[in-house]
């Protein structure tokens, strides 16, 4: 404590205000005391792009190597000075951990934003038994403060950026690498230096979310506080190169179907099948590889389920996000102690949503033995969708009936639909695609399945073949060809039309999907009819 005093007097003439002074600002002006953050592009670099991620403090410039061509995602962040790294340094060990803020007694309640003032104004009453800081270099040090205590980090600026969906840390002393939705997998210069920092921020991960990591369990798969998931390897036993994570971002705002069909990851008229489907309780299961969007076709495409629908929702870490307010969403936990007492897993979870009479099962993902209970409440009568890793139909169809999992081929049948999920890269760009919707059918001889579209990848575009199931459905509703093919096409209007009017809001999707449930005809004339060049937010909803 003595040195750091010392330091304070060797530096006091920099940073604090002059005694003399006899008005102290207490509010940072960048046009007197310059930026929080500069940077200048390395020589070798050609800067592409740079944008705000948190507004002073830190931006992102997406930088090109000239020779290499190589992208490079640089995080930029306020520098300390001497000064102010042994100041911050001081604070880090007298604030210890966030929970003890003074006359808080229940932390984790607390808003970030809440938590955030409370900080600023122990981080302020801590400082002022020194001297007073400028406003510059006290908004420097705050950051820091704020990132590590309230935020994610050393990773919080990569976290705050919406272009990022996954990220990935090897290990100790290798940078950590993102996945931008412009320039694909892009190495980045946040580096975990040091064994114990690396350590130290995966347990306080683990520990924030409420789950237990140490040697004799190494490996957790949690969600952290803004719903996003990540995978944890702690210490070197089982990943050489230190501990690790990877985080698949959470989306703030959910996926809806006309983003699917603006990607052109659907078509408007793959989106109408897929409404009657989900109307009609069908059972549908989106398959494919890692990060080809099949959960999020699931959220997008439970929208169609009506909205008094009664639905539960079972899995490992929290992914599904629905509209419906008569939903019960479930997840797995880990058990305590070597025996695991208290271990709820989807088994579990899937036998006590049975007894609750949902009418719809959405189950994050399937993997093993769960799969045969599943396919046991499509046989009750249960309407369900799920995800499930698999490259094509006939693959699912396989892993589905053999062992490990062995559901009996005629369970099976209980399947209607298997929408295939691909993620392929076109000049650096990702293009995920429903290469393939198929329908399942029995025959004498097993399972057989029915291609309703396809996808050509060299022309990006898809092709319908005809539906049995929409067929089941006629029959069942007693309509003629003209009603069903009429009913598909007001649906595929309906999308087509909010696209045109530029409805892709999230909260806006749901009222006008909502809407056409009860009074199609007004929402349609409404949408078809509007003034020329009218936009959403001009069109009135009153009375639909």
């Amino acid at each position: 404590m003595s040195a750091l005093i010392e330091d304070i007097k060797t530096f006091a003439n920099r940073i604090f205000v002059p005694p003399k002074r006899k008005k102290q600002p207490d509010i940072y002006e960048p046009e007197e005391e310059g930026d929080l953050v500069t940077f200048e592009v390395p020589q070798e670099y050609e800067e592409i792009e740079r944008y705000w991620v948190d507004e002073p403090y830190s931006f992102i410039c997406i930088m090109l190597h000239r020779e290499k061509k190589d992208y490079v995602y640089q995080v930029v962040e306020p520098k300390l000075n001497k000064f102010e790294k042994a100041l911050l340094e001081q604070l880090f060990m007298e604030l210890g951990d966030v929970i003890s803020l003074k006359g808080v007694e229940d932390i984790d309640r607390l808003t970030d934003a809440r938590k955030t003032e409370l900080l600023r104004e122990q981080v302020d009453s801590l400082i002022a038994e020194y001297s007073t800081l400028r406003p510059r270099s006290f908004e420097k040090i705050f950051y820091y403060i704020k990132r590590d205590f309230v935020e994610f980090g050393p990773v919080s600026a990569i976290m705050r950026d919406s272009h990022i969906e996954d990220m990935w840390c090897n290990g100790l002393g290798i940078p950590v690498f993102v996945h931008h939705v412009a320039y694909s997998n892009v190495i980045t210069n946040v580096v975990f230096s040091t064994n114990e920092e690396l350590n130290a921020y995966v347990m306080r991960i683990a520990q924030n979310s409420g789950r237990h990591l140490s040697k004799a369990t190494p490996i957790l798969d949690t969600v952290m506080r803004d719903g996003s998931r990540i995978n944890i390897t702690y210490g070197s036993e089982v990943s050489p190169k230190g501990s690790s994570f990877s985080i698949r971002r959470q989306k703030k705002v959910p996926i809806t179907p006309l983003d699917l069909i603006a990607w052109r990851t659907f078509t408007s008229e793959m989106m109408a099948y897929f409404w009657i489907c989900m109307e009609n309780g069908k059972n549908i299961l989106f398959c494919g590889g890692t990060a080809s969007g099949k959960t999020s076709s699931l959220n997008a495409i439970c929208m169609f389920i009506p909205m008094d629908i009664r639905i539960v929702t079972l899995e490992d870490t929290r992914e599904i996000q629905l509209p419906h307010q008569n939903w019960i969403p479930t997840v797995t936990r880990d058990g305590i102690g070597a025996n695991e007492v208290g271990t709820v897993d989807l088994d579990d979870l899937l036998k006590a949503a049975l007894r609750q009479r949902p009418e719809y099962l959405l189950v994050g993902e399937v993997r093993s033995k769960e799969a045969q209970i599943l396919f046991q409440a499509m046989n009750a009568g249960h309407a369900t969708c799920s995800t499930f890793h698999a490259g094509t139909p006939r693959e699912v169809i396989n892993r589905f009936t053999n062992p490990p999992i062995n559901v009996p081929l005629a369970m099976f049948t209980a399947l209607d639909i298997i929408s295939m999920q691909s993620s392929s890269y076109v000049n650096g760009v990702q293009r995920r695609r429903a290469s393939v919707v198929s329908e399942v059918t029995s025959t004498s001889e097993g399972v057989e399945l029915k291609d309703v579209f396809t996808w050509d990848p060299i022309n990006d575009e898809f092709e319908q073949k005809g539906s049995h199931i929409l067929e089941q459905i006629k029959a069942r509703h007693g309509w003629t060809t003209d009603q069903i093919r009429k009913d598909m096409q007001r649906k595929q209007l309906l999308l087509d039309k909010m696209l045109e009017r530029g409805i892709r809001d999230y909260n806006d999707v749901v009222n006008w999907l909502d809407a056409f449930r009860k009074n199609p005809d007004k929402v349609i004339n409404l949408l078809t009819y509007g003034r020329p060049g009218e936009k959403q937010e001009e069109l009135s909803m009153n009375g639909l």
